[in-house]
């Protein structure tokens, strides 16, 4: 039994896999391929994605019509409720060949549900008859997002995972924790007034308290990373400004917009998170600095989203 056990434990970590790898991808560098839409492991792919391959020459047309299969993958607990497995279900859809442009397509029969996707190219042939004439399997993943108001979700992340480090996990890539951007959207992206503006200005604040936490927060005055933040705050002092032009009282204007309190506790959830935090703001004791939501510094360029092309502030 004791030499089985090793055997039994690596069997369990292949088959309970900890979450679903959505760079997995193969056969997807042949010189044979124009283009592949979406592309490998792309994260906010529309749910109503046509899947379209572009190659450098025709396919025997007979394959090429039947040769794509679109599956969607779902994680689930393993045997006995330990671990994780992956389940797989076929999405039915429409295969085309366009000859004159060698392009095939996958439309699926209605819009994709929010999760995880794997497309399969294969069993395709060269139409000229030659060496090398059969196209390797090509595989690749992909994500379609929950979509709130315009605004994209990533995953909800594992919470150990998460917390394991100061950065946390960034699904998407797009320099905000996957657990914060989730959270912004659901807090903001259906309140009742300027919706889409104020998750706009909650989204550049947590990429901003990421990155002053990420990036050497000890000599953060040195290396002027706190002017990413600045921005931040000078595009809520523009979104008050606004505000309270159109005739918001101006105690309510603010505190009815302090973004950043109102997601600094989900920012600074763990202990590393917080001493970051301290490390950055000790670094900028003692000095004067511009910007940071003063009048003549809060003006619209300081917003990463352009919030008056939002429609919201007319």
């Amino acid at each position: 039994m004791k030499k089985l056990l090793p055997i039994i434990l690596l069997f369990a970590r292949i088959l309970f896999a900890d979450q679903i790898y959505i760079a997995k991808q193969k056969g997807t560098d042949q010189s044979i391929i124009v283009s592949l839409e979406p592309a490998p492991a792309s994260t906010q792919v529309d749910a109503n994605v046509t899947i379209k391959a572009v190659f450098t020459e025709p396919l025997y047309p007979l394959f090429a019509k039947r040769g794509v299969t679109l599956k969607k993958l779902t994680q689930t607990k393993g045997f006995f409720g330990f671990g994780k497995t992956i389940k797989q279900k076929y999405v039915q859809g429409s295969i085309k060949y366009d000859k004159s442009t060698h392009t095939i397509t996958f439309k699926p029969n209605k819009p994709l549900a929010v999760g995880f996707y794997e497309v399969r190219f294969h069993h395709l042939m060269k139409q000229k008859l030659k060496k090398g004439m059969i196209v390797k399997p090509i595989v690749y993943r992909f994500y379609v997002p929950e979509v709130i108001n315009g605004f994209k979700l990533p995953p909800e992340p594992d919470p150990k995972k998460n917390n394991e480090t100061i950065e946390g996990i960034d699904f998407n890539h797009n320099g905000i924790r996957d657990d914060v951007e989730r959270w912004i959207i659901h807090r903001y992206a259906n309140d009742p007034k300027y919706p889409k503006t104020k998750t706009a200005i909650a989204l550049q604040y947590a990429k901003a308290s990421q990155y002053i936490i990420t990036h050497d927060p000890k000599h953060a005055y040195e290396n002027k990373t706190y002017e990413i933040f600045d921005r931040a705050m000078d595009c809520e002092g523009y979104f008050i400004d606004k505000l309270i032009k159109k005739g918001t009282k101006i105690e309510d204007a603010y505190i009815n917009n302090d973004f950043f309190e109102d997601i600094k506790p989900k920012i600074f959830n763990t202990k590393d998170r917080v001493k970051a935090y301290w490390q950055f703001n000790a670094s900028l004791s003692g000095h004067m600095l511009g910007g940071g939501g003063g009048i003549m510094s809060s003006t619209r360029d300081k917003c990463d989203i352009d919030i008056v092309t939002l429609g919201e502030m007319q």
